[in-house]
C-alpha cells in the first residue's frame, strides 16, 4: 500500500500539537493509486505580531466582485481592522485597437462620463458598506490597467490581505475582475483570498484552514499568513502533504477537501502557476471553480526545492 503521510507541520509551539479526535488511520483511495494513509496534525493558533489591518477588495460593478465584500468585511471586524474598496477605470483610449483613425479615436467626454459614473458608485458603495459591517471603510478609484492598479494599491498600502473574486469555468465573472484575479495572485506581495462564484457564497466565519504543503521551502512562506487568518477566527489549521506524490495528487486532495470539508485552503504560488512538485494542477482549478476559498501567497526569493528546510517560517510564527 502506497502511503501519503500529512506532512508533519514545522515544530512550532509543540506543546500545541495535537491530533484531530478521528479515526485513527483515515484512508483516502484514488483510482490506480491505491490507498493513502493520511495523518492529519493540527495546530493552536497564536498571534502574530503587530502588521497592517488594511484588507483591500477589488470592485468591477459586478454583482458577483461585490461579494467578496461581506467576506473581508467579517475578517476586518475581527481583527480590529479596516477595509480600501479599488474600482480602477480603464481609459478607452487604452482599450481601443488601432485600425481606421477615424473611428477608433475615443470621445474624451465619454470617457471623462464613464469615469466620474465608477466614482460616484464606488463612493455610495463605501458609505453603504461602511454602514452595514461597522467598519472604517476607504475608497478609490485608480486609472489604468486593473491587474497593475490593483497591484500597485496593494503595495503602496501595505495590505495584509487582498480579497477578490474569480470567474468561473465559463469565464462568468462580468467586467473585468474575474480575468486579472490571476494576476493579482501572481504578482501582489501579500496574500490574497480568492473565491470562485460558488465559493463567495459560503458562511464567512472560519473554523478550519487547510494548508497543502510540498515539502519546499517556498510552499511553507503560506504558512504565517493561514496562521493569521485562523487566528482571526479561533480556527484550527490542519496540514496536508502526500508523501511520495501519488499517480493523480489532484485527486487525492479534491477528495480529502470534500471528507474534510475545510472552510479555507491555503497555498503557495510560484510565478505564472503553482508548485512545480505535486501541488500543480490543483491549485488553479482550487482557485478558479473550487467550492471554497483559497488563501494564496507568492512568496518572492524563495527556491522551490524539494525537501528544503521550514525553519525559516516555523521561526516567523514562533516570535
Amino acid at each position: 500500500m502506497a502511503t501519503a503521510a500529512v506532512g508533519e507541520p514545522p515544530m512550532i509551539l509543540p506543546k500545541n500539537l495535537r491530533l484531530r479526535d478521528a479515526p485513527r488511520n483515515p484512508t483516502l483511495e484514488e483510482g490506480g493509486a491505491g490507498l493513502f494513509e493520511v495523518r492529519v496534525f493540527v495546530m493552536s493558533i497564536a498571534p502574530e505580531s503587530a502588521m497592517s489591518r488594511e484588507l483591500l477588495v477589488p470592485l468591477d460593478g459586478s454583482s458577483l466582485a461585490d461579494e467578496a465584500v461581506a467576506h473581508a468585511a467579517e475578517i476586518a471586524r475581527r481583527i480590529e481592522g479596516s477595509l480600501h474598496l479599488v474600482r480602477v477605470h480603464t481609459p478607452l483610449n487604452m482599450l481601443v485597437v488601432p485600425t481606421d483613425a477615424a473611428i477608433s479615436i475615443p470621445d474624451p467626454v465619454i470617457d471623462e462620463r464613464i469615469r466620474v459614473d465608477a466614482e460616484e458608485w464606488l463612493s455610495r458603495r463605501a458609505r453603504a458598506v461602511s454602514d452595514l459591517n461597522d467598519v472604517p471603510v476607504t475608497a478609490e478609484l485608480r486609472v489604468g490597467a486593473p491587474e497593475a492598479e490593483i497591484v500597485l494599491a496593494s503595495s503602496e498600502r501595505r495590505s495584509r490581505l487582498v480579497v477578490c473574486t474569480t470567474r468561473g469555468a465559463s469565464g462568468a465573472a462580468s467586467s473585468w475582475l474575474g480575468s486579472v484575479a490571476d494576476s493579482v495572485i501572481r504578482h501582489a506581495k501579500c496574500p490574497v483570498l480568492a473565491m470562485s462564484p460558488v465559493a463567495v457564497k459560503r458562511d464567512v466565519c472560519v473554523r478550519t484552514v487547510l494548508v497543502l504543503l510540498d515539502g519546499s521551502e517556498a510552499s511553507g512562506a503560506i504558512i504565517p499568513h493561514a496562521e493569521w487568518l485562523a487566528h482571526a477566527f479561533g480556527a484550527e489549521i490542519d496540514y496536508l502533504r502526500l508523501m511520495p506524490p501519488p499517480e493523480n495528487p489532484s485527486a487525492a486532495i479534491l477528495e480529502y477537501i470534500a471528507r474534510t470539508k475545510p472552510d479555507v485552503v491555503a497555498l503557495a504560488t510560484h510565478g505564472r502557476g503553482f508548485s512545480r512538485l505535486f501541488l500543480g494542477g490543483i491549485a488553479d482549478e482550487l482557485v478558479r471553480t473550487g467550492d471554497r476559498p483559497i488563501l494564496a501567497f507568492r512568496p518572492h526569493d524563495i527556491p522551490w526545492t524539494k525537501q528544503a528546510n521550514l525553519e525559516p517560517a516555523a521561526n516567523q510564527l514562533a516570535r
